[in-house]
Formats: structure tokens, C-alpha cells, sequence
């Protein structure tokens, strides 16, 4: 606690000057930056990466290479705040610092989507998000497993604000990928996405090729369940569509 309060009162000369700045709403796809700059952090660490790796989510310590010492201080806070799930003071620390009128740094920006998702702010998160995949070669001072991370959440937050159309642009790229974990989880979520749409002859191929891998992590028992509903709800499809509402 008392080391929260430090941190408040070394924003308090941080945030001199401040507009009031808050975060920007979330912008669709128009703007082919964000795809681009989406493609850009795949690629990235498709070149540094074995296909099979696993990595951590996503507490690596933060590189100091971009941070000063008081801004380094503000990330630590929110790193722990995070992870310890103390989330009344995580809100207030996070609503001052997006207050401050210059962008944060690289590292400060990622902690910032990272701590509005545990708080369910998923659209002030994404649009940190958006700023970290628009800025050229900003993830070079982030860990594998922020960088898997960043990407991962973008789709989902997507999803969770009912943009399913653009949520699926980033799952399809992630599934294209040549590293396990990433290729997996976008078809884990594409799968979702199909059967949601009652496709489910494709929701079940997908599901499938999840349970069948050794990759999967935690979510492959639930991916094995769901290709055999998916099997079963298309059976009873081919049967008439009154016997597919009924399921549902």
C-alpha cells in the first residue's frame, strides 16, 4: 500500500500539464494500418520464435531500455497491481496515468491494456492495443509473452464488444501462423465463431484440430467436447431446422 501511494505522488509531478485527456473509442477495420501493424507483430515474432515454444502470460520483468527511473516505477505498480488482482487500487493508479497528455512509452502502454482488461475495460484496452500494433517496431522492448499477449487480445476483445466480423480478420491471421500456440488459439476461436454462425460441420473441424494436438494447453479438453457438440448439432440439422432450435 505504502508503495502505491509513492507511485500516486510521483504521477502527481508526472501528470503537470495534463489535458484530461482519456483513451480514444475503438476504431473498426477502415484504416488497413491496424491489419498491417497486426501482421507486422506476427511476423515479428514468427522470425525469433520455434514454432512449438510456450511462453509466459505476461508477467516477464519490464526492460528498463525505454522507461526512466519514475516511469519504470509506474509500470512495476501496475505489473503487481495486475497480478495480485488488487483491483480498487489498480483503477485509480490506471486513471491517472492514461490522464497524462504525452503517449506512454512501449512497455507502459502495454501494462496499461493489460490492467484495463482485468479491470473489464475491454474497450479502453483495445484502443492501447491499437496504438501498440500502429506503432512501428513497438514490440521490440515486450517479452514473447506479451507480444503473444497483444495479439491474442486484440481478436478477443474484438469479440467480447461484439465485433465479430473484425475479431475473425485477427483469429484467420493467427491461425495462419507457423508458431503452435498462436495457430491453435485462432482456430480455437474461429471454431467458436462458426458455431456460433451454426456452421457447424466447420466448427467441428476446427474444434478437432485442437483436440488432436499436443499444443493446445488447458483448453484442449473443451475444444474435444465441443467437436463432438458440433457433430451432434450438425446431425440434427440435416434432420430440419425446428430440431436445431430445439437444441439450442
Amino acid at each position: 500500500m505504502r508503495l502505491f501511494w509513492g507511485i500516486l505522488t510521483c504521477l502527481g509531478g508526472l501528470l503537470l500539464g495534463s489535458t484530461g485527456a482519456g483513451a480514444e473509442s475503438v476504431s473498426g477495420l477502415g484504416d488497413s494500418g491496424l491489419t498491417a501493424g497486426f501482421d507486422a507483430w506476427v511476423t515479428a515474432l514468427e522470425a525469433e520464435t520455434a514454432p512449438e515454444a510456450a511462453w509466459e502470460f505476461p508477467f516477464a520483468a519490464p526492460r528498463p531500455a525505454d522507461l526512466s527511473a519514475e516511469e519504470m516505477k509506474i509500470v512495476l505498480a501496475l505489473r503487481r497491481l495486475a497480478q495480485n488482482e488488487e483491483l480498487e487500487n489498480l483503477a485509480v493508479l490506471v486513471d491517472q496515468v492514461i490522464r497524462r497528455q504525452d503517449p506512454p512509452p512501449t512497455q507502459m502502454q502495454f501494462w496499461l491494456a493489460y490492467a484495463l482488461h482485468r479491470l473489464d475495460r475491454s474497450e479502453a484496452s483495445l484502443t492501447q492495443l491499437q496504438h501498440l500494433l500502429q506503432t512501428p517496431n513497438s514490440w521490440e522492448n515486450l517479452e514473447k509473452g506479451q507480444r503473444a499477449w497483444v495479439l491474442t487480445a486484440t481478436g478477443d476483445l474484438f469479440f467480447r464488444l461484439e465485433k465479430r466480423n473484425e475479431a475473425a480478420v485477427f483469429y484467420t491471421r493467427l491461425a495462419a501462423s507457423n508458431l503452435d500456440r498462436l495457430s491453435l488459439w485462432g482456430h480455437f476461436q474461429l471454431a467458436g465463431l462458426d458455431f456460433l454462425a451454426r456452421q457447424f460441420a466447420e466448427a467441428g473441424r476446427k474444434y478437432q484440430l485442437v483436440c488432436e494436438s499436443e499444443h493446445a494447453g488447458t483448453w484442449r479438453e473443451h475444444a474435444c467436447s465441443m467437436a463432438e457438440l458440433s457433430g451432434r448439432m450438425g446431425r440434427l440439422g440435416k434432420e430440419g431446422e425446428p430440431h436445431v432450435g430445439a437444441a439450442d
